[in-house]
C-alpha cells in the first residue's frame, strides 16, 4: 500500500518568514527582487545583462590585446614628449585621414633659449610633395621615399626664432599636390624634444660645434671597432647641428655637419631594421635567449634615447616580457 503524503500550503506567514531570510543577504535581496518582477521584465533584465557581461569581456580582450580590438577614440591634434603612433595622411593603412593637410599644437615651455626637435616618419611623399611650416613660416619640404623609408626616422629642427615660448604654437604639414589631386601621402610617430642652446658668443658657438664634429668624425673612424661607436659619431655630429642652430648666420661647417648626420642616421636606421629584424626571428623560432641577446645588442648600439631605436628594444621587450 503506497502513502502519499499531503502537502499543506504554504502559509502567508511562512512566505512573510522566508521573505524576511532572504532579506538579510545581498544574494537573498536578488531574488526577491527577481521573483516580484512579471515575465517581459524578466526577459529584459536578462538581456541587459547579457550585454553588459560581453561588454566586459570585449573591454578585457582590448586592455590585454590593444591590437585585437580597436576601439574608437579622439583624433590627436596636440603634440609633446610622447610619441603620437597614430597615423595621418592619405591612403591605405593611414588612421586619420587627411587629404589636403594635418594641423598640430603644441606648447613650447623652456626656461632658458632652446630648440625643438620635430621627430616623425614619413612615406608615399614625392619630393616638393610635402610643406612643413611653423606657425605659418616654412620649414622647407618632408623629404621623399628612400630605400629606408619604412625604417628611418626624420628630425625637424624648430627654429628658436620663430618659437613662441610660453604659448601655444602650431606645425602644419600641408599637402601641395592635394587637391586638386588625391595622392597618397602619410606621418606617423610625432614626437618633440626640447634641447637648451648655449648661451656664448657666436665665435665660441662655432668653436664648439667644430670640437663636436671632430669628435664625430673619430667615433665614425672606429665604427666597427665597438658597437656603440658609430652611434656616439651621430651624437656628437647631432651635437654640432645643434650648437650652429643657434647661429642666425649659418657658416659652412652647417652644411658639411647636415650631410654627415644624414650619412650616418641612414647606417644607424639600416642597423636597427636588421637588429629588430633579428629579434622577430628569434620570437618565431620561440627562442628567448637570442631574442634577449639581441635585445642586449641593440641597447649596447643604442644605449639612450636619443634614437628611437632604444625605445622600440624597451617596447619590445616589455610586449614579449624579457
Amino acid at each position: 500500500m503506497t502513502v502519499v503524503a499531503k502537502v499543506e500550503p504554504s502559509s502567508a506567514a511562512d512566505k512573510a518568514r522566508r521573505r524576511r531570510q532572504l532579506a538579510r543577504s545581498l544574494q537573498g535581496q536578488a531574488i526577491l527582487f527577481w521573483q516580484r518582477q512579471s515575465l517581459p521584465k524578466r526577459i529584459g533584465l536578462a538581456s541587459l545583462a547579457a550585454v553588459a557581461v560581453l561588454a566586459g569581456v570585449t573591454l578585457l580582450v582590448a586592455l590585454v590585446s590593444p591590437t585585437a580590438i580597436r576601439l574608437p577614440g579622439r583624433e590627436p591634434f596636440k603634440l609633446g614628449m610622447e610619441p603620437v603612433t597614430d597615423s595621418f595622411g592619405l591612403g591605405e593603412g593611414v588612421r586619420w585621414v587627411h587629404a589636403d593637410d594635418k594641423l598640430f599644437d603644441f606648447r613650447f615651455v623652456s626656461p632658458t633659449r632652446a630648440v625643438a626637435v620635430l621627430h616623425y616618419q614619413a612615406s608615399n611623399i614625392a619630393r616638393d610633395e610635402v610643406n612643413l611650416s611653423l606657425n605659418g613660416v616654412s620649414l622647407g619640404w618632408v623629404p621623399p621615399d628612400t630605400a629606408q623609408t619604412a625604417e628611418r626616422e626624420l628630425e625637424q629642427i624648430l627654429p628658436p626664432s620663430l618659437l613662441r615660448r610660453n604659448a601655444n604654437n602650431q606645425l602644419l604639414f600641408d599637402n601641395a599636390l592635394n587637391p586638386p589631386g588625391r595622392d597618397p601621402w602619410r606621418i606617423w610617430n610625432l614626437r618633440l624634444e626640447i634641447i637648451p642652446v648655449p648661451e656664448a658668443t657666436p665665435e665660441q658657438l662655432i668653436l664648439s660645434a667644430r670640437e663636436a664634429a671632430k669628435a664625430g668624425a673619430r667615433f665614425y673612424e672606429l665604427k666597427d671597432v665597438g658597437a656603440e661607436n658609430l652611434f656616439k659619431a651621430w651624437r656628437e655630429y647631432r651635437a654640432a647641428w645643434i650648437t650652429l642652430e643657434a647661429l642666425d648666420d649659418k657658416p659652412e661647417l652647417y652644411e658639411d655637419v647636415r650631410e654627415r648626420i644624414a650619412q650616418i642616421s641612414t647606417e644607424l636606421d639600416h642597423r636597427c631594421s636588421q637588429l629588430m629584424m633579428q629579434f622577430q626571428r628569434a620570437v618565431q623560432f620561440r627562442s628567448r635567449r637570442d631574442a634577449v641577446a639581441t635585445l642586449e645588442d641593440v641597447r649596447r648600439r643604442f644605449p639612450t634615447a636619443e634614437h628611437r631605436c632604444h625605445n622600440l628594444a624597451q617596447e619590445k621587450a616589455y610586449e614579449h616580457e624579457l
